[in-house]
């Protein structure tokens, strides 16, 4: 009989426990706000910052013709309700990672917000 009402006990009491240690977001969703924005639209404002020479890698400043944009992403961070958005590029031609033979540089990673570059990341790979 103790453990049945062990058991009971356990199982009223677990999900509420479970509930509280979910984070709860401050703020609602607003299905009135648009989530996500046209992928050709942040295309376009991201060449404009490369033009402005924003996305710079290894104090190697790259323009527009030395890429290739591939992907758009949207992160949407619930608990602060914003989204955060990478455009992806492949590099037409590697560059060369400083102090390294046997790796290249053949797509770059940047996050855009307010229409400029915030973060820049390479995508180095080995040589084969």
């Amino acid at each position: 009989m103790k453990s049945f009402f062990l058991a009971w006990l356990l199982c009223a009491f677990v999900p509420g426990i479970v509930q509280a240690s979910v984070s709860v977001p401050e703020h609602l969703i607003d299905p009135e706000q648009p989530r996500m924005e046209d992928p050709d639209t942040i295309v376009r404002r991201y060449l404009v910052a490369v033009d402005r020479g924003e996305l710079e890698i290894f104090g190697q400043k790259l323009d527009r013709s030395m890429l290739t944009p591939v992907r758009v992403e949207y992160v949407y961070d619930l608990s602060s309700r914003t989204v955060r958005i990478r455009i992806h590029s492949n590099l037409k031609q590697p560059l060369p990672v400083p102090g390294q033979h046997d790796c290249q540089i053949l797509s770059v990673g940047a996050e855009m917000e307010g229409g400029h570059i915030t973060e820049i990341e390479s995508h180095v790979w080995l040589k084969q």
